[in-house]
């Protein structure tokens, strides 16, 4: 039988409540001491809400605390910061402009004697030396010189050096590549092995399943279920828990994926088209879908003699950062300008785009990886941000047809079934997978023959990972081209048809159909033997 001993930290029946609302409702977890603990849930489960209590950031309307054997009362975050819990948000709390010491040490550091109150820099770099120990940062290096995943081992470093013991981290993997988050969890077991205790919160089962050892999971505010050990559920049933139903994963059909595109699919119906009913991936005089073709590209990064994209596929691009993957895709969306090169497409050759704008008109559309620093206007409607990418097709003598703009949001708005009142919400109030939605929604409105989706699903909840997966299948289904780079090999193995991995700035092998696989892409994209 456990003892309370066990636990590092537990919530007895705990519930907050925000006037007539309850966010939570007597949710009770158990986090064991010296392990990693994931919690899982939608966008609006309840998630940020208990982290703000366990935090210290508000205090609960009901319910108990219980921190390392002792009740915790009230809403206090340095008090909880003395006791040892922490919360490392997404973003890294890092000074550019200091060294990785100065930051270690932010506020605390050792001051040399008399008025001149100057930091003692070797009585610092003493300090730290320790913490640092086996972690691979130079203690004097500036931090503006420190890659994502060491930023991040920084951060939680600082909280372990400032007395850490239960450590909350927010989707410490987001924005990071596979190389960097296996470098992210191998930190994470050294600290474990440690004594560190650890929360971690996620979107992703297979992370969850790698690197905890435990798991909660909330749906509605309510603690759908828990479990201590992870060796008693599978991606499915996680799926299950935080959605409340079986959520069948996504499989695209490649045979039948062939057999259209072999066919050139029937052109493209209302999910791909413009006001006007037409994309720009069409042939005008067949009404079919063309394949496109890249001739001899040279461009920054990157050097592709030959890649060719027939209508309705689905290329996967993978590789190592700086591999080419992403260079690639930027040259043919115009934002990384080729040197060299031929775009051919509908019988005709173009040079490559040199501009976002001419890409568009050629019929390319590109959805940014950072939907908030290239895909969003918070503050405006969702209905601005539909149309944000297409006020050219649904304009007459530069005045925006207001009939066209109506019907064009309506189709997306309720084709991807963005949950909200009306378009006219703000975009910004909309959970992280909705306002994906809307993203995808704008770029489709620009009638594309070519879409490049960049990490399509990153920081979005399973079920609307799913809905994604589904809305780009139902598209090819017209004849859309589409290029996905994402660094969750899961999703690639379900969702393309053919991956081209990247090594060196060139496509280093091809996998199609059943060769599609994780093992096989890494190996690729580590220089290895290709798998036969």
């Amino acid at each position: 039988m456990d003892s309370s001993s066990d636990y590092i930290l537990r919530t007895r029946d705990v519930v907050k409540r925000y006037k007539a609302l309850v966010a939570l409702d007597r949710v009770s977890i158990h986090i064991r001491r010296g392990t990693i603990h994931g919690l899982l849930g939608e966008n609006g489960a309840g998630k940020s809400t208990l982290v703000r209590l366990i935090s210290g950031q508000t205090a609960p309307s009901e319910g108990r605390i219980v921190f390392d054997g002792a009740e915790v009362q009230g809403s206090d975050v340095r008090r909880m910061e003395s006791l040892g819990v922490f919360l490392v948000t997404q973003e890294p709390m890092i000074v550019d402009s200091m060294s990785v010491a100065d930051n270690l040490m932010l506020g605390r550091w050792p001051l040399k004697r008399g008025w001149t109150r100057q930091v003692d820099q070797r009585a610092l770099l003493g300090s730290v030396e320790t913490a640092l120990a086996g972690t691979g940062l130079d203690p004097r290096m500036p931090a503006r010189f420190l890659s994502a995943v060491a930023r991040r081992k920084l951060n939680i470093l600082r909280a372990l050096h400032s007395g850490g013991k239960l450590l909350i981290l927010d989707e410490p993997t987001t924005a990071l590549t596979l190389a960097d988050r296996e470098q992210m969890f191998a930190f994470m077991r050294e600290l474990r092995a440690r004594g560190v205790s650890f929360v971690f919160i996620s979107h992703y089962n297979e992370e969850i399943l790698d690197i905890c050892d435990g798991v909660s999971v909330l749906r509605n505010g309510r603690l759908a279920g828990e479990h201590d050990d992870l060796g008693e559920i599978d991606s499915d049933g996680l799926s299950e828990l935080v959605i409340g139903r079986d959520v069948p994963l996504f499989h695209r059909d490649r045979e039948a994926a062939s057999a259209r595109a072999a066919r050139s699919a029937d052109a493209a119906p209302d999910t791909a088209a413009t006001a006007g009913g037409t994309s720009k991936g069409i042939n005008k005089g067949t009404g079919a879908p063309t394949a496109w073709r890249v001739e001899d590209l040279v461009a920054p990064g990157i050097e592709v003699p030959s890649f060719e994209i027939a209508p309705g596929e689905i290329v996967g691009f993978a590789g190592l950062p700086g591999s080419g993957a992403k260079a690639f895709a930027l040259a043919l969306f115009g934002l990384n300008r080729a040197r060299r090169g031929r775009l051919w497409h509908d019988g005709a050759s173009h040079a490559l785009p040199d501009h976002p704008g001419t890409a568009f008109r050629r019929g390319i559309a590109y959805l940014s990886d950072d939907r908030h620093r290239d895909g969003l206007v918070g503050l405006q409607s969702i209905a601005h941000n539909i149309t944000l990418s297409s006020l050219a097709d649904i304009s007459r003598g530069g005045v925006i047809d207001r009939r066209a703009e109506q019907g064009l949001v309506r189709r997306y708005f309720e084709h991807f079934r963005v949950k909200a009142a009306t378009p006219e919400v703000l975009l910004g109030t909309l959970s992280g997978g909705n306002q994906q939605k809307v993203c995808l929604g704008r770029v489709l409105a620009t009638a594309p023959g070519l879409l490049i989706l960049d990490e399509p699903t990153r920081g979005i909840d399973v079920g609307v990972k799913e809905e994604v997966h589904r809305i780009v299948d139902e598209l090819t289904r017209a004849g859309l081209s589409v290029i996905v780079i994402t660094s969750d090999l899961d999703e690639m193995v379900r969702l393309v048809d053919r991956v081209c991995v990247f090594v060196g700035g060139r496509i280093e092998q091809e996998y199609r159909g059943e060769r599609i696989g994780k093992d096989a892409i890494l190996q690729s994209a580590f220089g290895a033997a290709p798998v036969i």
